[in-house]
């Protein structure tokens, strides 16, 4: 992840930004615990929240993550690693991230599939354009 993060610097002189999606949220969490300083936040989707799963992201030392968060979930998000109930356990470890959000979105329709795949709810189906303009306007201009 260094090398991506050092590679993406020098063809853009831009923050960069982290984002994780369902088991992508582990790694996106892990590495913004060890690569401290090397991306400007982290923005974690679906994250894998079960304590039940290894390497959850509640899991993690979240305390150790200094940078921006955003936590996006889906209301309806039925992957069993993935319930929204347990992400508020994502903020409350996030104690030294100078900005922290969860944002819970409740639009889209008509979900298909497995639970836990992009065509339903944990992939923000038929709210896709919504959640991606969340996004980018908090990246844009981080709040809590």
């Amino acid at each position: 992840m260094h090398k991506v993060l050092e590679f993406v610097k020098q063809k853009a002189d831009v923050p960069v930004w982290l984002v994780g999606t369902s088991r992508g949220t582990v790694s996106a969490t892990a590495a913004a615990i060890k690569l401290q300083g090397e991306m400007a936040g982290v923005v974690l989707t679906s994250s894998v929240v079960s304590y039940k799963k290894p390497g959850a992201v509640p899991r993690q030392d979240l305390d150790r993550i200094k940078v921006p968060v955003l936590v996006l979930h889906h209301a309806k998000d039925a992957c069993p690693l993935c319930q929204p109930h347990e992400v508020p356990a994502i903020l409350r470890g996030l104690k030294n991230a100078p900005i922290k959000k969860e944002i819970m979105v409740s639009g889209g329709g008509n979900p298909t599939g497995n639970v836990c795949e992009a065509l339903h709810w944990h992939g923000f189906i038929g709210a896709e354009r919504e959640t991606v303009d969340l996004i980018a306007n908090w990246i844009k201009a981080p709040t809590n």
